[in-house]
């Protein structure tokens, strides 16, 4: 009796631990990133809220309280002084949950049918060709920074309030072009309101299997993912980290999940392991560092 009773208290532990499971999304509500999040914590009965990286690097070590972060994590780090929190220092990579190409869109009736078209006719009319994105320091922004260093090319830039405000503006003529997630831009792909110009990742999209990668195009040294992961705070123990990178694994194997994040991305979510996340995102830093050395470029 006395050790059912223990199991039962035990089992209710456990339970309180993963409902108070609480994903903190640092970009804004109604974002991609937002609603990955939160298909991603129904799955794992996990609460979200939208806030900033320093509230999970102050939370407990315990897993319960996760950042899901994106590409504007480590242009921070990289390109923003006096952060409030120390840098990668301050958290524990768990996983890369999905690595998002974004589309290179124009205008459908800009005279330009690649890549090598526009920075061709950049390089030609230096400062003059409008892109637009989410907002300085977002992924479809960062996107050009990368690409005025790897094209050496100079653009102006049109911000929008958001992913959806800056694709609506390109198909309406009011800026040339712009770097968007796949789900984005679909609609209007298949409308005719937009061309893709190419794709960020290291292979083709298999939605978009006729336009390709920035590599092919020319620029052979340019890659960039729009990339979801999950971070905990930097005492986490490796046990806690290997704990909610199976919990993520266990989510992501379900077909409907799958299915559901693919048509939003692109691409088919995939599971890192943290040592491989880690990687990733120092790299990332490095790169950011040095576009922000060549173009003198800060976010502030």
């Amino acid at each position: 009796m006395k050790v059912a009773a223990l199991m039962a208290c035990v089992c209710m532990g456990a339970a309180s631990v993963a409902a108070a499971q609480k994903f903190v999304v640092a970009a804004p509500a109604g974002s991609g990133a937002d609603v990955v999040a939160r298909a991603i914590a129904a799955k794992m009965g996990a609460t979200v809220e939208n806030g900033a990286p320093e509230a999970v690097a102050k939370a407990p070590p315990d897993g319960s309280t996760l950042l899901f972060a994106t590409p504007t994590l480590t242009a921070a780090i990289a390109l923003q002084p006096n952060l409030p929190f120390d840098g990668l220092k301050a958290f524990a990579p768990v996983a890369r949950v999905a690595n998002e190409p974004l589309v290179l869109v124009a205008t459908a009736t800009f005279a330009m049918s690649s890549l090598f078209d526009f920075i061709a006719l950049a390089k030609a009319n230096p400062g003059q060709i409008s892109y637009t994105s989410a907002g300085r320091g977002s992924a479809s922004h960062l996107a050009f920074e990368l690409l005025k260093s790897a094209g050496t090319v100079t653009l102006a830039h049109v911000p929008a309030k958001s992913i959806d405000a800056a694709v609506a503006d390109v198909a309406a003529g009011n800026a040339k072009v712009a770097f968007a997630p796949y789900g984005s831009v679909a609609a209007m792909l298949r409308a005719g309101k937009l061309k893709a110009l190419a794709v960020t990742g290291a292979a083709r999209l298999p939605l978009l299997p006729d336009v390709p990668t920035m590599r092919e195009s020319g620029l052979v040294d340019y890659e960039f993912n729009a990339w979801l992961g999950v971070l905990a705070p930097a005492a986490a123990s490796k046990a806690t980290v290997d704990r909610v990178n199976e919990s993520l694994r266990k989510a992501l194997s379900d077909p409907a999940l799958r299915d559901k994040l693919a048509a939003l991305l692109g691409a088919d979510p995939r599971v890192s392991t943290s040592e491989e996340f880690a990687t990733q995102l120092r790299r990332e830093v490095a790169s950011f560092q040095k576009v922000g050395r060549e173009l003198n470029f800060k976010l502030e």
